[in-house]
């Protein structure tokens, strides 16, 4: 056996191994997080009617309430992991900043002011939008007419959940709100999600009140 061999059987080893420890570590994680929004949900939110795997456990969950508390109308959770199994693959979307992801998607019982808020330093923007003052590493911009209150009600949020958001918007189209945010950062010191979605919520409260 020649070294070539030698080491195609050692990749394709250390590929198996790595297949299963990663899928191992995506499940463990994939359960947990479920029940950490969905306890998270139910405590803020509201009752949940629909729960499901995105394939597996291994890569992600949903979570929906379609009757949620004021000033929510509906609420759906969409975590999505990392693909810690396949090893090429998972370097490759690290070099490319994929995280284990949290995309909030909720329609409100008002209609919000419009604001758009990016983690990307070159975001332009959009016509009849304006930047305004943000956290460090966001860039924040509001439609015309939004009041100085409202920018405020946000800002105060930004400050507690900068690290880790990648983007957030309020439009007039439902789903009103959307929001992405990194996973590892939001859970870090063992925070509960019932916490995120109370400061969710008041903000969004805030937000309405201040028109």
């Amino acid at each position: 056996m020649d070294i070539g061999q030698i080491l195609v059987i050692a990749l394709s080893a250390l590929l198996g191994v790595w297949y299963f420890g990663g899928a191992w570590v995506n499940r463990k994680r994939g359960v947990a997080t479920y029940y950490w929004l969905r306890e998270g949900l139910q405590a803020v939110v509201g009752a949940i009617s629909e729960a499901r795997w995105l394939g597996s456990a291994s890569a992600g969950g949903r979570l929906a309430v379609p009757e949620a508390k004021a000033p929510f109308r509906t609420v759906e959770a969409i975590f999505t992991l990392e693909a810690r199994e396949m090893l090429p693959w998972w370097l490759i979307q690290r070099l490319r900043g994929r995280r284990d992801s949290l995309i909030i998607r909720a329609s409100l019982r008002h209609r919000p002011p419009l604001l758009l808020v990016t983690a990307q330093a070159d975001q332009t923007a959009p016509e009849g939008y304006q930047a305004h003052e943000a956290t460090a590493g966001l860039r924040l911009l509001a439609a015309d007419g939004v009041s100085a209150a409202q920018i405020r009600a946000l800002q105060g949020f930004l400050e507690t959940y900068a690290t880790g958001l990648k983007t957030l918007s309020c439009e007039a189209k439902r789903p009103h709100l959307v929001l992405q945010i990194d996973l590892a950062a939001l859970q870090a010191n063992d925070q509960p999600a019932a916490a995120f979605f109370s400061a969710l919520r008041d903000t969004c409260q805030a937000l309405l009140r201040a028109e």
